[in-house]
């Protein structure tokens, strides 16, 4: 039985839901992080071509995610996404920036868009990231 792309968006839409749920709320409500960060390196190969605002936005992005400055790297992939709202990397990042900050919930909506965006380009080893995400995020 062959798994369509849409079924396999539809399991780990599914599966992180399970895995993480109420618990992550749970989790991040009561335990922070007690400052273990998750995700030490943003995602800095791009999969389309950016330019101009978008491209200053997202070097913004990782300079600030580099030096831990995760809300201010949020603020920065926002405003690529406002620019280029198909770049994936972008929300790729801005979820692993949000789980840096115990906000799983927030974390896996984005990792979950950033992989439909993906799947829509057919980037395999981008699907393939955000699984291994959504891996270490539900063991938080």
């Amino acid at each position: 039985m062959e798994i369509s792309s849409d079924g396999l968006i539809l399991l780990v839409v599914i599966l992180a839901i399970l895995s993480i749920g109420g618990g992550a709320i749970a989790v991040t409500t009561l335990q922070p992080l007690r400052g273990h960060i998750p995700f030490l390196t943003p995602i800095t190969d791009l999969s389309i071509p950016i330019s101009g605002e978008a491209r200053h936005q997202f070097n913004r992005g990782i300079l600030a995610y580099r030096e831990r400055a995760y809300r201010q790297a949020i603020d920065c992939f926002t405003k690529v996404l406002d620019c280029e709202p198909t770049l994936a990397e972008a929300l790729h990042n801005r979820a692993r920036a949000k789980a840096n900050l115990a906000k799983q919930q927030d974390a896996v909506v984005d990792f979950v868009a950033a992989s439909g965006v993906y799947d829509r380009q057919g980037t395999k080893p981008g699907i393939d990231w955000i699984k291994a995400d959504l891996d270490v995020l539900a063991k938080l």
